[in-house]
């Protein structure tokens, strides 16, 4: 996929540092959920791995590219988990770096989620990034960098990316085929238009139009609070968000404490879900049984 216009600026910057042999080893890549910090870094990835880079990026013919758009470039690993990440898999993808690049040329590291390291892992990887091997690059991504230790951080050069202009998202989703997106759910969705579409394009999962009418059936009596939040429960931190959102629309057009309520809620919702083992139905069930209270 091609890098979306409101990310290209910053990434033709980063290429033209590479170039000039002035990228920095670690780069942290923060910002929202969903706006393409992925799709940049795999760009980023590949052309730092590109045997014949060019200003915009990877040549996608030689030897590396082809490698890399398989999936099986020996010097580019990425370390992904639902979970914790813990210091086993940050040792594993230290020792790749450490060895010598089998393509003779650069090695990266990319991390997607970093806020899922454990402080082991966090601590594993920290030496690294202060006495990297050479021709390494470190990619951390998270949509929570509140989460990451300070160490990490300021060892990292940090690349804050903020979600794009609600136009030039629409524009892009039209581009990729969503003809029928608007505004309001692109709201919804937080402004992220990566994760927008991927709800879109999913056979299975939950859409906002369906958890829109699922507001609509309970707030006429049709469905009750438990019903819907059992129903949910495996899609609970997105419910979560499209509540909060929900939550702010209703503070702006009722501004009744319980609409103010409501969002602390969602707020408090969304932290406690980010801890294993946590109830979801039940977190929604009490969010949902506020609902009612907000109108």
């Amino acid at each position: 996929m091609l890098i979306p216009g409101w990310l290209t600026p910053r990434f033709e910057k980063l290429i033209s540092r590479l170039t000039a042999g002035r990228l920095h080893h670690g780069l942290l890549l923060t910002g929202p959920a969903g706006i393409g910090k992925q799709v940049l870094a795999n760009a980023l990835s590949n052309t730092i791995l590109c045997k014949q880079r060019r200003p915009q990026g990877a040549c996608g013919q030689c030897q590396a590219c082809k490698l890399f758009a398989a999936g099986t470039h020996p010097d580019m690993a990425e370390l992904t988990s639902e979970k914790q990440l813990g210091v086993d898999a940050i040792r594993q993808g230290i020792s790749r770096l450490n060895a010598t690049a089998q393509l003779n040329g650069n090695k990266v590291l990319v991390i997607p989620r970093a806020e899922k390291m454990t402080e082991p892992a966090a601590n594993a990887l920290l030496k690294t990034l202060e006495e990297p091997t050479n021709n390494t690059f470190i990619l951390l991504l998270t949509a929570r960098p509140q989460q990451l230790l300070p160490t990490i951080i300021s060892r990292c050069e940090k690349h804050i990316f903020p979600a794009p202009a609600s136009a030039e998202a629409l524009q892009w989703l039209q581009e990729q085929g969503i003809n029928d997106a608007s505004p309001a759910l692109l709201h919804a969705y937080g402004g992220a238009p990566f994760a927008l579409l991927e709800s879109l394009q999913q056979e299975k999962g939950l859409e906002y139009r369906a958890f829109s009418e699922g507001i609509e059936a309970l707030l006429a009596g049709n469905k009750d609070a438990v019903t819907l939040s059992s129903e949910w429960q495996e899609h609970a931190e997105r419910i979560v968000g499209w509540l909060q959102q929900y939550a702010h629309s209703q503070c702006v057009q009722y501004p009744e404490k319980a609409s103010m309520d409501l969002f602390e809620a969602c707020t408090r919702a969304r932290k406690t879900l980010q801890n294993p083992g946590v109830n979801k139905a039940m977190i929604l069930s009490c969010l949902l049984a506020e609902i009612k209270q907000a109108r």
